[in-house]
């Protein structure tokens, strides 16, 4: 029955440690049992209200959770995922912080190496202090949570949708990217006061023309877009309908970019208030950088239609692929 497995579902997030698969097997059997039981009284099977009475009843899946580990500890059994989960993200603040301010000092000030040294430098005491607030905060917590004796009402129904196992997002990878475009955010955020970032020397004698104002708006939308995405796959990290559609949009609004660079008639001109270099032909290097963005403009459509393919076909075999019963689901099976 879904709603069991919804609450499996449920348990196996406050669960932690190696025995995380026997323990759900267990509770497994012992709802499958209690339901049976219930079954044969009533000479029917139960209705979707009578199996939320029965879990309700049993305990909410952070209460539950905390059943199967009686060890004590700072932060308890019921908070610690939470509080992992928390620190993980503390600390993936932290690290973009000190990222982002690195690359700020760096390109304001220069001096790349020791920028990139007091990083290395700072992110410790950050990380440090971040450790620190937040075990007191949840040890806290932990011990006001001992003292409360009722426990609020609560609905097995309104449990998270069941999830695919193999469709959670690697939250490694996700704050990898995140780092990345945090760092492409405040790139972007320069570049109009520093056209050497994108053209480098070559900037003082060749310009962006006016064709770039829109889509550089753009450019900076679905980066930061990009990177809302991102936070939330660390905090909820399974692969969903609504994370397809919004990665299509992002997708979508790539290809209106594209679409807007490849109908300008140039994208870079010569500054004729400034001499050109010696020896050089700033005209001839115009024309080549316009059409090296026209290869990269093609390259960039293909792969953006490729990853909406992708995206389309994800939510095509969602839609008709169904949970397979695991070894938990099994068990909760009758």
């Amino acid at each position: 029955m879904e709603l069991v497995e919804r609450y499996l579902q449920a348990v196996r997030f406050f669960l932690t440690g190696k025995d995380q698969a026997d323990i759900l097997q267990e509770l497994a059997e012992n709802l499958a049992s209690e339901i049976e039981e219930r079954e044969a009284t009533l000479g029917r099977r139960l209705t979707e209200a009578e199996t939320a009475d029965i879990l309700r009843r049993h305990g909410h899946p952070l209460v539950v959770a905390s059943r199967y580990r009686s060890t004590t500890h700072l932060i308890g059994p019921v908070l610690l995922p939470i509080y992992v989960l928390a620190l993980k993200m503390g600390l993936a603040v932290a690290l973009v912080a000190t990222v982002v301010g690195a690359a700020i000092g760096s390109l304001l000030y220069g001096n790349v190496v020791w920028r990139v040294v007091d990083a290395m430098l700072t992110f410790p005491n950050r990380a440090l202090m971040v450790f620190a607030w937040t075990t007191v905060g949840f040890a806290g917590l932990d011990f006001a949570l001992k003292r409360v004796r009722s426990v609020p009402q609560w609905d097995p129904r309104a449990l998270p949708k069941l999830m695919r196992r193999g469709r959670d997002i690697p939250r490694g990878r996700t704050l990898f990217e995140l780092c990345l475009l945090t760092i492409a955010v405040v790139w972007l955020l320069a570049v109009p006061g520093r056209p050497a970032l994108v053209l480098g020397p070559a900037a003082t004698f060749v310009a962006f023309t006016p064709a770039w104002r829109l889509p550089y708006a753009l450019i900076l939308l679905t980066a930061v877009a990009s990177g809302v995405l991102q936070a939330v796959n660390f905090v909820r990290p399974y692969w969903t309908r609504a994370r397809s559609i919004a990665r299509i949009a992002i997708y979508s609004a790539s290809l209106v970019i594209v679409a807007l660079l490849a109908g300008a008639d140039q994208l870079f001109a010569p500054i004729t208030t400034t001499a050109a270099p010696a020896g050089g032909n700033v005209s001839q290097f115009v024309s080549f950088t316009n059409g090296i963005c026209s290869i990269v403009l093609v390259a960039a459509a293909i792969a953006n239609v490729i990853e909406i393919v992708r995206e389309l076909y994800r939510i095509v075999r969602r839609r008709h692929d169904a949970v397979p019963p695991g070894p938990v689901a099994a068990g909760a099976a009758h």
